[in-house]
């Protein structure tokens, strides 16, 4: 394997001068994150990206348009999506990147404005969230047609009256995605939510009272802003559902919250300046240099250990797996499908690297 610390993009093919579409950023602090590259064999070499990423990119476009999403220009999330299923399906890549675009923006409803510090207003947001998330899903058949939207795209949800974008797309995602799931699944989710509430209201009180979390607490306040249902979606994305007694085993659970941890992470290490300028202290960096009194290069060489370590634990997890699907019973079927899930979560780390690198949205 070749190791390269930069990810590959495409020759600029605008004959203008100008930065072509998809090279790095000017000035991100992502490239703090590139000494990982060395050290964690999930994040060495390139991904490949979805041979259909210009009809995602596209149609996600449009997406974000009829629900009113106001999305960055070079924000890239298909990118991020197109790398991590680029092995499957238009349809499993183009849902996680909505799933995405919406809960970066939702992110940003607390990081960066007011109501990030009001916990009323958190609490009162993730309960319509749950209302939503506690209805019987709606069948495709039965959304409105087209020509009454005003022309919008066939299987599109209108905004309700008086939501707001957050909320409204929300709902369409919800109800293409509910219906393809269990009930079981829907409540996992359904939980998830609930523990990002949690979350998010926990940042609110810190943020009114003026307090860093320690370096103790903060990994697992961490793991549920980040919407722990966000990786039950590659489940729904895949079509797949991870049988009970995998998904609740050590190993399994290792898994997903060492993946959501990595992402994480790596998000805190590039998000860094931006927070920072904002005051928002709810990031690792910021947690580090407070408990242990380092610099900021230094609290970023910290969290980069850190990271390599639950890397290593996602790692080792994988490789777990063959046996205990043989000790669960699975059927060689289910262990291909659920197989799936793990690669998704396998190449997250190095999809997500080359994101931060590019993406627009943490350029200074």
């Amino acid at each position: 394997m070749t190791l390269t610390r930069t990810p590959t993009h495409p020759p600029s093919q605008t004959g203008t001068g100008q930065r072509p579409p998809w090279e790095p950023a000017p000035a991100v602090a992502a490239t703090l994150l590139l000494p990982l590259v060395d050290r964690v064999p999930s994040m060495a070499a390139p991904c490949r990206m979805h041979s259909s990423i210009d009809r995602i990119e596209s149609s996600l476009a449009e997406w974000t348009r009829e629900v009113g999403l106001e999305t960055p220009a070079r924000a890239g999330f298909e990118r991020m999506a197109g790398r991590a299923f680029a092995g499957f399906g238009v349809d499993a890549a183009l849902l996680f990147a909505k799933w995405l675009t919406w809960l970066f923006h939702f992110d940003d409803e607390w990081d960066e404005k007011p109501a990030g510090h009001a916990a009323e207003i958190v609490e009162a947001t993730f309960a319509r969230l749950g209302r939503l998330a506690g209805s019987a899903p709606l069948p495709a058949e039965c959304s409105v047609p087209a020509q009454a939207r005003g022309g919008a795209a066939a299987g599109a949800t209108p905004r309700a009256r008086g939501a707001v974008p957050v909320e409204a797309a929300f709902q369409d995602l919800w109800r293409v995605t509910a219906g393809r799931m269990s009930a079981r699944w829907r409540e996992r989710f359904a939980l998830g939510l609930r523990e990002q509430g949690a979350a998010c209201r926990a940042e609110a009180d810190n943020r009114r009272a003026g307090r860093v979390p320690s370096a103790g607490e903060y990994p697992a306040l961490r793991r549920g802003t980040a919407g722990p249902y966000l990786f039950d979606l590659v489940e729904a994305c895949l079509g797949v559902e991870v049988p009970a007694r995998l998904r609740e085993s050590p190993t399994w659970r290792t898994l997903v919250d060492a993946c959501n941890d990595v992402t994480a992470w790596c998000n805190d290490v590039a998000s860094h300046p931006k927070e920072r300028a904002n005051g928002d202290v709810h990031n690792y960096v910021t947690v580090a240099a407070a408990a242990f009194g380092l610099s900021d290069a230094g609290a970023v060489v910290w969290v980069n250990d850190r990271i390599a370590e639950r890397a290593e634990d996602l790692r080792a997890a994988a490789m777990r797996l063959p046996e205990l699907f043989d000790r669960l019973g699975l059927s060689p079927a289910q262990a291909r499908d659920v197989s799936k899930v793990a690669c998704a979560f396998l190449s997250a780390p190095r999809a997500q690297l080359e994101w931060l690198l590019e993406s627009s949205r943490y350029s200074a």
